[in-house]
């Protein structure tokens, strides 16, 4: 018998998007599938939109909720699929995304948690292809050493049962990989593009990407007692490097010298490292701004 899937989409005021993202997983074909929308009240289309498709939908529902997060967990509590996954109401799934995932799945049992490749796309953006490198330990994904955009990720439903921290309104799929991979979890590499992330004026990562730096930041500080050894002095030397750059972006190059500086007694090992050197860099002009920010590998 086939393995069953649960995509869940939660979905607030989404309209202009919300139809292509529905219809990117039901022209998947793929059975048995359990597709869950949990929407937040909307008071725009979106509704009208769902109910076109609640036929083929296995729960739908429309209420004020606290959030992205809590109608993610609110799907996940009624799931019942071998796997899992979700999609927000801006993104897509791409064709033989779930014919692929699900023979994986199937000839692989004990694959728990697989990433593919995605798409970056967006009216006035640039379409291109994100190769994923996927977090292989806590310390790496801490780090920030990894990219593995949030669409391509499909789990076996167990190993999240316990629901996404709705203490972390930006990060939380992040924190969800920290917290896997601390447990022993491992996160596969699939060499397919799985989906498209869409990148929009309303989109967390454009409008509001700095506050989802802010709590990467927090989530490092809040693991890093966790990390032993090495790893920990890793994490902690890319925090101060991220401070670094920080502080180099304000004017402030003493204090940006202090924690670069701070940044190599802490992990000296990092010398060799991009992130390193692009601080350096950073400290060293008088003017102007890096083309990419610290943590970018």
């Amino acid at each position: 018998m086939a393995l069953k899937l649960s995509i869940i989409t939660p979905s607030y005021n989404q309209g202009r998007f919300l139809e292509e993202t529905i219809l990117s997983v039901l022209k998947q074909g793929y059975e048995p599938l359990e597709y869950i929308i949990i929407d937040g009240g909307s008071t725009d289309e979106s509704v009208s939109i769902i109910k076109k498709y609640e036929d083929r939908l296995a729960y739908w529902v429309s209420e004020k909720d606290r959030g992205q997060v809590h109608a993610i967990n609110k799907g996940l509590e009624r799931a019942t699929g071998d796997i899992f996954a979700f999609l927000n109401s801006d993104d897509l799934y791409l064709p033989g995304t779930f014919a692929a995932v699900m023979k994986h799945f199937e000839q692989h049992a004990e694959s728990e948690w697989v990433c593919g490749d995605a798409i970056m796309f967006g009216d006035g953006h640039e379409t291109r292809i994100i190769r994923s490198e996927v977090p292989q330990s806590a310390a790496h994904c801490l780090c920030w050493a990894y990219l593995a955009p949030q669409p391509a990720h499909f789990w076996k439903r167990k190993i999240v049962t316990e629901g996404f921290q709705e203490r972390w309104d930006y990060d939380f799929d992040h924190d969800m990989y920290v917290r896997l991979l601390l447990a022993g979890h491992k996160c596969e590499y699939l060499p397919l593009p799985m989906a498209a992330y869409r990148l929009h004026e309303v989109s967390k990562t454009i409008a509001e990407g700095h506050r989802q730096l802010e709590e990467f930041d927090q989530i490092a500080e809040f693991y890093e007692p966790q990390l032993q050894g090495a790893d920990q002095r890793w994490c902690r030397a890319t925090r101060f490097l991220r401070l670094s750059y920080a502080a180099s972006e304000a004017g402030r190059k003493s204090e940006a010298a202090t924690w670069l500086m701070r940044a190599l007694a802490t992990h000296p090992e990092g010398l060799l490292s991009r992130p390193f050197w692009g601080c350096l860099r950073r400290v060293a002009l008088r003017a102007g701004r890096l083309p990419n920010s610290p943590n970018n590998h």
